[in-house]
């Protein structure tokens, strides 16, 4: 009897121990992978083409400082090209300066000196000008004589402003400086800062 007790005891025992290492001998499970759903593909919409602004290119010659061709934006007018330019020298004839010209692709502008003759070619000639009544007028115009269409010319005033200019004139007999225009409805600071280079006051 005490025999059998043993056997038993024995073949628990290597249960026992059997179980033991397997339990030790277990790999760890990691945790498990969450696969998402492959992505679905989505339409976009092509993007909107953007409007570039295709500069001019003018050619200046005569005197300003510094004669050659320039990039411009459009719409500029001639004092952006003279600003370019460098300016213009001492001998320049301003009388004979437009400096309100709008300038176009490929334009050449000639800047002469006192008494020198602008040639043909040239945008700002006479003969190029005599057709084209917003470029006719020679800058600066004398406030006291310019009349309704060489004032609607010039930069901020239409023919509104133009017509209580005329009227203002008639009403004080003329302009003692070019301040006094700010007397003028609708007529500001910004406004006359702007005319400065178109404008001169004489009696």
């Amino acid at each position: 009897m005490k025999q059998f007790q043993q056997i038993i005891f024995g073949v628990l025992f290597g249960l026992l121990a059997a179980g033991l290492i397997l339990l030790i001998s277990k790999p760890v499970e990691g945790e498990p992978i969450s696969l998402s759903p492959a992505p679905t593909p989505t339409n976009t919409l092509a993007p909107k083409p953007t409007c570039t602004d295709v500069p001019i290119l003018v050619q200046v010659e005569g005197e300003v400082n510094s004669p050659g061709i320039y990039s411009l934006q459009r719409d500029a007018r001639l004092e952006d090209l003279i600003d370019l330019a460098g300016g213009l020298t001492d001998y320049a004839d301003n009388n004979r300066v437009n400096r309100a010209l709008l300038l176009g692709d490929g334009d050449y502008i000639f800047i002469p000196r006192l008494d020198e003759e602008i040639p043909n070619i040239a945008r700002n000639a006479p003969v190029n000008l005599s057709g084209d009544s917003e470029n006719f007028y020679n800058y600066p115009l004398n406030i006291n004589e310019a009349d309704q269409l060489a004032l609607e010319s010039l930069p901020g005033i239409g023919p509104a402003k133009a017509a209580d200019i005329i009227a203002y004139r008639q009403m004080i007999g003329s302009f003692t400086s070019l301040e006094d225009l700010l007397d003028v409805s609708g007529i500001g600071p910004s406004t006359l800062d702007s005319l400065q280079d178109y404008l001169i006051c004489e009696p």
